[in-house]
């Protein structure tokens, strides 16, 4: 087992410097200016020694190779620099975002798994039956549904029914628990239910294509209980392509809530990263990056590392 984990630990290292080098070198390319555009909101007839002294105050005046490599070394101490459109330190900047976003993807990972596991293992036992029926339309729905859509619907039936809305400041939960999951709590619910309906189909493929191996069958004919069947031999199998899944769903969920957060006025990594974009803020940009690919390399080897306990063979390989 130890050899397993540090082999994934070592294929971490290339990974991050691909994505350091791809990311660094995509954002030279991109058209736009930053300096130009900054000068641009404030006049439009900027000297060229302005641009000049401001592409020199950003280190943009530097050769690529020396900009990658003042970066590089930042990102070695944990530094991910100053933010070049607000002059703020990114770490401030990605802190509590970080935070928010992690906790509503927490929290929606929760609801979808309390609600996809049971209602995907339930489908495939009443395969082809009315039960069967009733979860496929429930799954095909959420994933025909928008989550952000989902979440303006959630707003208007809690002002017209209850004739409240949740609350629009972010709170933090050390703060105040109560008011910050009665903020949080139905993004989570709007994310969870499309992010289940996706679970959902994929825990019942799973469970038909494990139900009908020769071992359930042997297991059946000793006399087994069901529960005992489902539990210790048909659902572990059928965990593997479902924790799949969650897990690229979670990563996916840090980062790409982009319109759900306007809808629930939540500022995310999400909302940060459309900010950066618009103002050209290499820096910030690269850095949303690299987070974003370390938490998908670090989901990945968290379900390599769950992979190996669930199934021996994976770790004796």
């Amino acid at each position: 087992m130890t050899s397993f984990v540090v082999k994934r630990l070592l294929l971490m290292i290339p990974t991050l410097i691909s994505v350091a080098v791809l990311v660094f070198f995509l954002m030279r390319i991109v058209p736009g200016d930053i300096v130009a555009l900054r000068f641009q909101g404030e006049s439009s007839f900027a000297s060229k020694e302005s641009l000049a002294i401001e592409r020199q105050r950003l280190g943009l005046d530097q050769p690529i190779w020396k900009q990658f490599l003042v970066w590089g070394g930042g990102l070695l101490r944990g530094d991910f620099g100053t933010s070049m459109w607000t002059g703020a330190p990114i770490t401030e900047e990605l802190r509590l975002r970080f935070a928010l976003s992690l906790q509503v993807a927490v929290m929606s990972t929760i609801i979808a798994v309390l609600i996809a596991i049971p209602l995907g293992v339930l489908a495939a036992l009443r395969q082809d039956t009315w039960v069967d029926y009733a979860v496929r339309i429930a799954s095909i729905a959420g994933l025909a549904t928008p989550s952000f859509w989902l979440g303006i619907l959630f707003i208007l039936f809690l002002l017209v029914v209850f004739h409240w809305l949740p609350p629009m400041v972010y709170t933090p939960f050390w703060v105040s628990p109560v008011q910050n999951l009665a903020q949080l709590i139905w993004p989570a619910l709007a994310v969870g239910y499309r992010y289940s309906a996706v679970a959902t189909r994929m825990t019942r493929s799973a469970m038909l294509e494990v139900l009908r191996e020769d071992y359930i069958r042997t297991a059946r004919a000793k006399g087994l209980w069901q529960q005992l069947i489902l539990s210790r031999h048909a659902l572990k199998n059928a965990m593997l392509p479902v924790l799949t899944i969650i897990a690229l769903e979670f990563a996916f969920l840090l980062g790409g809530l982009v319109v759900t957060e306007q809808v629930f006025n939540l500022n995310g990594l999400g909302q940060l990263f459309v900010d950066a974009v618009a103002h050209r803020d290499y820096t910030l940009i690269q850095a949303l990056v690299m987070l974003v690919a370390f938490v998908f390399i670090m989901v990945n080897f968290f379900v390599d590392l769950a992979y190996a306990l669930i199934d021996p063979r994976i770790r004796y390989r």
